[in-house]
Formats: C-alpha cells, structure tokens, sequence
C-alpha cells in the first residue's frame, strides 16, 4: 500500500489556504450496535460505548430500531453483500458503524464505513479476552482520529510557512520536489493527503533520511530529499500537501515505516505497541490530536494528469 501512494499523480491548478476548520475536533459520528443483541454482545456494546465517549474518540450515534436484524455480511476485500448494504443503508447520519457479536465463546468487532459502505477492521477473541479486543480496536479508532486530523484539522495564521517549486499539474512519472520555508523556528511536519481520502496521509517530512524537522527562521528545506523518490503516478488525482508549524515537537505521536519505504507513517503508541497495557485504553485521544489541531498550517493542492 506504502508504494503505491510514493508514486503520485496530478491534474490541477494550484490553490494555497489556511484552514478554516478551527476549533472542529476530529472524531467521527459512530453508531455501535450489538447483532444479533446477546445479552454479552449489549454488555460489550455498552462498554465501548462508554469507552469512545468518556474519551472524546468518537460522538456516539442514537441507536436504530431493530438494528440487530438481518446479515451482516463481507467479503475478504471488505466489500458489503447486497442485503448488509440495504443495512448500512439505514444510517444515515452515522460516519462509522460498530457492530459487536458474541457468539461460540467468540467476541467480534467490524469496524464498518458508512459512507464508502466497506469494512474496515474485524478482529475476534475469546470472550476472557474481550477487554483485550476493545483495547486493540481502540488503538485503531486512534490512528483513524490522527488520520482525520492530519486531513482536516489545523488553525493559525497562514503566514508561519511557504512553499516553492509546487507545480500546479504534474504527468504520470514525474518527480515531484519542492520546499518548504518558515517564518519561525518551528518543527514542520508535511503530510501528503490522497484524493478524496481514498488512502492514509502520509508523512513526507520528517522521513527516514530527513528525520530532523526543527527549521530554523528563514532556512529553507528541500522535500524530498533527492536521494528519496517521489513520483507522480499514472493515475490521474487531485491530492492535498499540507504542512504543519509547531513550536513543540509532536513526541506523543509515533513514526513508523518499513524499512524499504522512504516515508513513515504518524500512528499513536497503541497501534506501534510502545503502549499495550490496559492503561491505553484511557488515553484521551483529544490529547493526542491537540497538537495537530492547535498547529497553524497551509494546504498546497495539485493535480496530475496521465500521460
């Protein structure tokens, strides 16, 4: 998956903003339901429901009627059969679906997205072990609330950073570099953020060759580094570079990349294991996204076009 955002297309002009979407904190609307509605499955529920609002990961839906009736059925990529659509159908003021079974001394969560009607997460274990799996379930809705910051959040003046060499359109294979300059000393973080959101933002800078993102008051830093590969892919898209200036460094998020990939990924400690214990479960996410939020950052968006 890494590879095949390294290499980026686009088909566009040029548009450069601050984002106007200050103060909005970046959880989902989520709906969690128990099918079928076993007394251990309304236990579960109530308990994550419980878990995502007393931590501020999520605002928590109204239950539908009836909800636990029909299947609730997916395929190996995800993708929902056309009675489990008739389901997802019905909410429609709903950004996520939870749904929670338990069934042969088993405890399941799916992790469902309502608008693009497909499956996101499934993990099931023992029902002994089910505050385990709410806790591994937890660590994912984290990365997904970092993910919708990094994509949506930010507030500040737009003066803080400049970019240059950022064409306006780009054809399949060609490089893509450009830098990035700040008014302030500031730690810059520069997230590529795909199409539509069709795929994880990605953490251009800092990265495993640039990995010190403190720049000083009027250097200039060139993205990426030219010994890292960034090219436009063959696929035509529309894709967002936003970059965030922050006086602190971001120490409780965690990078984490392969070894053959040039980029790393921003994940919270609960999903890279430097956090496993219950205690995760009570990290308030509002904590871990504040830094993102309360960062001043521009947005650069270009297109590119296939050959």
């Amino acid at each position: 998956m890494m590879k095949r955002f390294l290499i980026l297309s686009a088909l566009i002009s040029l548009s450069i903003f601050s984002s106007d979407k200050i103060g909005r904190l970046p959880v989902y609307k989520i709906a969690v339901e128990a099918v079928p509605a076993t007394e251990e499955g309304i236990v579960l529920r109530d308990f994550i429901k419980e878990q995502i609002q007393s931590t501020s990961r999520g605002t928590i839906s109204l239950p539908l009627k009836e909800s636990e009736s029909g299947n609730w059925e997916f395929d190996k990529e995800g993708n929902p059969t056309l009675e489990t659509v008739a389901n997802i159908k019905r909410y429609t003021d709903t950004d996520k679906l939870v749904l929670i079974s338990t069934e042969d001394g088993q405890a399941v969560i799916s992790f469902v997205d309502v608008l693009h009607r497909k499956l996101e997460y499934r993990n099931s274990l023992p029902d002994s072990l089910s505050k385990t799996l709410v806790s591994d379930f937890l660590g994912f809705l984290d990365k997904k609330n970092i993910y919708l910051a990094l994509s949506e959040t930010g507030s500040g003046s737009n003066a803080q950073l400049k970019i240059n060499s950022l064409k306006p359109t780009y054809v399949a294979g060609e490089p893509i570099r450009f830098e990035i300059e700040s008014a302030e000393d500031n730690y810059v973080y520069v997230v590529l953020v795909p199409e539509n959101q069709k795929g994880e933002p990605i953490l251009l800078f800092p990265n495993q060759i640039q990995n010190d993102n403190f720049v000083r008051k009027g250097d200039r830093v060139t993205i990426p580094d030219k010994r890292i590969s960034f090219k436009a892919s063959s696929v035509p898209s529309k894709d967002r570079i936003r970059a965030f200036a922050s006086r602190e460094e971001w120490k409780e998020f965690q990078l984490r990349g392969k070894k053959e990939d040039s980029f790393y990924r921003l994940l919270p400690p609960a999903v890279t294991g430097t956090k496993t214990t219950a205690r995760s479960m009570t990290v308030v996410p509002n904590t871990l996204t504040a830094s993102i939020e309360q960062s001043p950052v521009m947005e650069w968006e270009y297109q590119i076009l296939s050959r």
